[in-house]
């Protein structure tokens, strides 16, 4: 393997062959310049990751993140696989990375909300919300901030969604449906397609199969008001638009009312989802 770029003093991009992959190992800078011939020996861990688009994601997540939280990821990850033995793929890495410094900075900005999920995690996902407890515990140590307790549903679920589960075919079809007449009223709120292989694409799907498992067998938890939900109607106001007439599809076919804390994770999702949309076709991607 060689080094083929830095993207900050402990992580590099690596060519392996004819593809490339991402090293992390703390201090590498200081010893290695690009170019020079490396083992896999040298770094503490390797990600391999699926597609280009994951890959060019993660390269610019770590190299714009504090290098702490690569530090904390790789810990909170170490913690599942020995205590709990799930099969977790690098994917992990990658979103639970996203996850932290989006969360930081929330917190910072003093935006916190409870997750409409919190009930069905603790009781259907137990070791998943203990890893997610253990990762809020360790973000207050080794950050020294204070984590709303609620980040352990949100973490947990990061792990939900990457076990393998195998489900009955009408519920797979019923999912399906579900996500696709969601992604069709965004299309036609923002009037464009979207890449399906970015990142931000792969978190709203994965966020809409679980939410569709919760609307299609009405487990859905109780409705519950946010203190956040005129803020985040009035900073991104067409994604909630969008979420609104999402609630009336809901309402329609599921007889579901969905939560006001529901309507928020579903906007910061689609803000995310068309902020990347539009900066692709700014640019002529």
């Amino acid at each position: 393997m060689k080094i083929k770029k830095f993207l900050n003093n402990n992580v590099v991009l690596l060519k392996k062959g004819s593809n490339e992959i991402i090293g992390f190992s703390t201090g590498i800078s200081f010893n290695k310049k690009v170019g020079d011939d490396v083992e896999e020996q040298d770094f503490e861990k390797i990600f391999v990751l699926d597609t280009h688009a994951m890959l060019e994601h993660f390269s610019y997540q770590l190299g714009k993140c504090d290098p702490r939280y690569v530090a904390i990821v790789a810990k909170i990850v170490a913690y599942a696989k020995q205590n709990y033995q799930l099969a977790i793929s690098d994917y992990i890495y990658l979103t639970l990375l996203d996850h932290i410094d989006f969360t930081v900075h929330r917190i910072k900005q003093h935006m916190t909300f409870h997750s409409p999920l919190q009930w069905d995690v603790r009781r259907f996902y137990p070791d998943e919300y203990a890893i997610g407890v253990y990762a809020v515990q360790l973000l207050e140590q080794e950050l020294a901030i204070d984590v709303p307790t609620e980040e352990a549903i949100s973490i947990a679920l990061h792990f939900v969604n990457v076990q393998s589960q195998k489900k009955d075919m009408t519920v797979t079809n019923r999912i399906a449906k579900f996500i696709e007449d969601v992604l069709t009223i965004v299309k036609y709120e923002y009037k464009q397609n979207f890449d399906e292989n970015s990142f931000h694409y792969s978190r709203f799907v994965t966020h809409l199969h679980y939410f569709a498992q919760n609307v299609i067998n009405h487990t859905m938890p109780g409705y519950e008001e946010s203190s956040l939900y005129q803020q985040i109607e009035k900073m991104y106001p067409q994604a909630f638009h969008c979420v609104s007439k999402i609630k009336i599809y809901i309402k329609n076919t599921y007889d579901i009312t969905i939560s006001e804390n529901e309507e928020i994770y579903l906007s910061l999702h689609i803000q995310k989802l068309t902020e990347q949309g539009e900066k692709e076709k700014n640019h002529g991607l």
